[in-house]
């Protein structure tokens, strides 16, 4: 026989477990979010310590070299030159985003706390911060503005992690859409705009307006998407760098695009050859790991769904 008293302390244990796995049991803690962000945080300032100590990254070393190389061999492009040497900097638009992005996660935590959604979305912020961060990541995003010097340099300076440009145009059946058209599409450099007729076309921050006199005409967006060059941003890069509202609007705008013509494929709907084996190596064990964080994400929206309803 079970007394009354036994029976009150079993109800009291269920009531509490009921209380605390209907709260915490599915979401995501308090301090699980701060861990996360402590985490990205520590990977941010280890950039920041490898950046400045200069050998650490080859790259680093290798974009200020190369700009170096420009601006002797050809002094009109020294400004040019020295806006894409910044990118290896701390103070350059890589590093900045990832602090920018730290600081709008961090902001959403009090949200994060009350749904799972939102929390699983936090989460895999951290985490692509955290990756972004990480000192050999952030030297292959500099293998774009690295290449683009070399291709400004007439032949004196390679490729770095990439296939030449004219054995890059032949794998992938492309144009030469002109120098510096491996930037288009990242958001450091420009974004796309619309003209008065709807078409839109990319459009160069004011510190890298030099290369609109490198392209025939503005380049257009559905022909861009057709025609676009290898990238180490825009073929692996983007997952990690882009923020969550950059995301939406590359997203939006693809399917925008689809909408006005059945012909239209998004410009990332196939990874451009040109990487190196280095390269295409590291990001296929990195694709494993976005699939499961996807995955994750998906499951706690789910969850977040059903007991909404």
């Amino acid at each position: 026989m079970i007394n009354k008293q036994t029976m009150n302390v079993v109800c009291v244990t269920w009531i509490t477990l009921l209380v605390v796995f209907g709260l915490n049991g599915c979401g995501t803690s308090e301090q699980e979010l701060h861990e996360r962000s402590t985490s990205a945080k520590s990977k941010i300032e280890l950039l920041v310590s490898n950046i400045e100590q200069g050998s650490r990254i080859t790259n680093v070393r290798l974009l200020k070299e190369y700009a170096d190389v420009v601006k002797h061999d050809s002094p009109e492009l020294k400004n040019i030159a020295e806006a894409l040497a910044a990118d290896g900097t701390i103070e350059g638009p890589i590093v900045r985003g990832l602090q920018e992005r730290l600081a709008l996660a961090n902001n959403r935590i009090g949200e994060a706390i009350l749904d799972d959604a939102v929390a699983a979305d936090l989460l895999d912020e951290f985490d692509r911060i955290k990756i972004a961060a990480e000192p050999e990541r952030f030297g292959m995003m500099l293998t774009d503005p690295i290449n683009v010097l070399a291709d400004m340099s007439n032949g004196t300076l390679a490729r770095v992690e990439s296939m030449s440009k004219e054995a890059t145009q032949l794998a992938n059946q492309s144009t030469d859409l002109g120098a510096g058209s491996q930037l288009i599409g990242n958001p450091n450099y420009g974004q796309w705009r619309q003209d008065q007729y709807g078409s839109s076309f990319w459009g160069w921050y004011g510190r890298y307006a030099f290369f609109n006199a490198m392209f025939y005409r503005p380049i257009g967006y559905g022909y861009w998407a057709g025609q676009r060059p290898y990238s180490y941003y825009s073929d692996y890069g983007r997952s990690y760098y882009n923020s969550p509202s950059t995301q939406k609007r590359q997203d939006a705008r693809v399917q925008k695009f689809k909408g006005r013509t059945r012909t239209f494929q998004s410009p990332y709907a196939r990874t451009r050859s040109g990487g190196s084996a280095n390269v295409r190596k590291k990001s296929k064990a990195e694709s494993n790991l976005r699939r499961t964080a996807s995955a994750r994400s998906a499951s706690a929206r789910a969850r977040s769904g059903s007991r909404g309803k």
